[in-house]
């Protein structure tokens, strides 16, 4: 394969993704400095792709006072905020400012509940280990991260044409094990993790881009509830995904403007 440079392989997957990108919303004042989410409209990714039910996962423990849940969420929000961390933040309901004649300006606020932040992803014979470190933002209750909530995508060549959504054009892979990876709380909010993906197919240096990624990502896959709400795409933006590269140290590949395609 001919290595591609980053912004000649953007455009024919955001196209495929569901046609040309609207502008980004607003950028929180938390995530300064990232790359900003686009809309729900402008986030085909998000928009068709529900987070998976297999079993056990992971999200909020601890999560309720009294009866009710510990956070109102009016709306979730799970993207990359760097290369390599993703971040799930929520909204209140009706948190979106007002607009001119009273609508919504599509200026929300948002406030980072969870933070997922990658250090390396290492092979070890047809599994590929995940290293990092999880933290619970929030002053009241818990988190559990585990490990059916990541999957790695791997392209499977299809070509766009026969594809009919984003994962058509990726074999998924998940763990093998069932098990809590880390687990947070406000007294105790971080907490370093690994994660093994099994089955991996090796990377190929003749699929690489210039930048030296390989079109592969890991995703934080929201659960379907979390503190009594239960995430809606499109209107909660949810890909959680980053691209990797195998190695003992994360890469230093920057973001680029839509992280439902992150980089690559």
């Amino acid at each position: 394969m001919t290595p591609k440079t980053p912004a000649a392989v953007a455009l024919p997957l955001v196209l495929l993704l569901g046609g040309c990108a609207a502008p980004a919303d607003e950028a929180p004042a938390d995530g300064a400095g990232a790359a900003p989410a686009p809309s729900a409209t402008a986030s085909p990714g998000g928009a068709t792709e529900g987070p998976p039910d297999r079993g056990d996962r992971g999200g909020p423990v601890d999560a309720e006072r009294d009866g009710d849940p510990i956070l109102v969420v009016g709306g979730v929000r799970t993207h990359a905020i760097g290369n390599d961390t993703v971040e799930l933040a929520t909204m209140d309901p009706g948190a979106a400012e007002p607009g001119p004649g009273g609508g919504s300006s599509g200026s929300v606020e948002w406030t980072p509940r969870l933070t997922v932040t990658f250090t390396s992803a290492e092979r070890e014979g047809d599994d590929v280990t995940f290293r990092g470190e999880a933290s619970y933002l929030h002053d009241e209750g818990g988190y559990a991260v585990h490990s059916q909530d990541f999957t790695v995508l791997v392209p499977n060549g299809l070509p766009p044409e026969e594809a009919e959504g984003f994962a058509d054009s990726f074999d998924a892979f998940t763990a093998e094990d069932s098990e809590v990876v880390a687990e947070l709380s406000a007294g105790e909010p971080t907490a370093e993790f690994a994660v093994t993906i099994a089955g991996v197919p090796p990377e190929d240096g003749g699929e690489s881009y210039d930048d030296g990624t390989y079109g592969r990502y890991v995703q934080y896959e929201t659960p379907q509830e979390v503190w009594g709400y239960t995430v809606r795409p499109p209107q909660d933006y949810i890909p959680g995904r980053l691209c990797y590269v195998e190695g003992p140290s994360w890469h230093d590949v920057p973001l680029f403007e839509y992280t439902d395609v992150p980089c690559g």
